[in-house]
């Protein structure tokens, strides 16, 4: 019997090593405590970087046939992120596929802008990070919401 493997997974995976590699304190890897998408106690990925910050970062990609519910996704489990106990110096973030900032951004448009934001600042959501082949890059939630127009 084989596994599936899951497009978050598959997303999880290169963006950790992407992070090994970098050379930036708040964002390399000094302590990995998960990344892995069906963890039930933790979020997809979670770890300290080098500067002291726990970061919790939410993954969703749109490489599936459930892309359209992945975008109501982001909301709940961010949701869900802020009850655990036990975090400190800890920033939320989302991790998505570099190539599909679009389809969330248009995705998004459904919901009024000012509530996209004030959910952001709820949160908060500190950066989303995209990944792809070529290494990480982050983006604001505003940022996110308005790339549809770029």
């Amino acid at each position: 019997m084989t596994t599936r493997r899951s497009p978050e997974q598959s997303l999880i995976d290169l963006f950790v090593e992407h992070l090994r590699k970098s050379t930036d304190p708040r964002i390399s890897i000094k302590s990995l405590l998960n990344k892995n998408c069906r963890s039930k106690k933790l979020s997809d990925v979670e770890y300290i970087s080098q500067d002291g910050t726990h970061w919790v970062i939410e993954a969703k990609s749109d490489d599936s046939g459930d892309k359209h519910n992945t975008v109501h996704k982001i909301f709940g489990e961010l949701l869900k992120e802020t009850g655990r106990d036990k975090r400190h110096n800890n920033r939320y973030s989302v991790l998505i596929p570099e190539a599909s900032v679009a389809f969330y951004s248009r995705a998004f448009q459904a919901i009024h802008r000012d509530k996209f934001l004030a959910f952001g600042a709820l949160i908060p959501v500190d950066s989303v990070f995209l990944c792809g082949s070529d290494g990480i890059r982050t983006i604001s939630w505003a940022d996110l919401y308005e790339s549809h127009k770029v």
